[in-house]
């Protein structure tokens, strides 16, 4: 079973946004963004909402594998009103920013591909 960790549900520990991945030799970063609501209904009649990571590990939601399989048994038992996402920044451009990711390694591909881009444009 696949232990990832790269949808941003499980790097949800607060509202607003949060430094996911940074790197020292890059000068994009990574943060999560947005706030997680979602509904679980274990028995069908109960309602727990569940808005971050650690509430969704305390219902058995450890990877992505397991918030798969919680997705697939449908909105009555496990509904998403709201999911946060990812997205890419960089101090040297404070109107940058890229669109919503949803997986983190895809975030710091991104996050290093524009780091490169823009070395190359200065070295012209």
């Amino acid at each position: 079973m696949s232990e990832k960790r790269n949808d941003s549900a499980f790097y949800t520990n607060s509202a607003g946004t949060e430094v996911v991945w940074e790197e020292e030799s890059c000068d994009y970063y990574v943060v999560r963004n947005g706030e997680m609501r979602i509904h679980y209904s274990p028995d069908l009649e109960s309602r727990i909402v569940i808005r971050y990571t650690d509430q969704l590990e305390d219902v058995g939601v450890k990877n992505d594998a397991d918030l798969e399989r919680f997705t697939a048994l449908g909105d009555e038992m496990f509904e998403w009103i709201h999911n946060s996402w990812f997205e890419v920044y960089t101090e040297k451009d404070p109107d940058f920013f890229s669109d919503p990711i949803h997986d983190l390694e895809e975030a710091i591909a991104y996050a290093k591909e524009q780091a490169e881009n823009n070395k190359k444009e200065q070295e012209k």
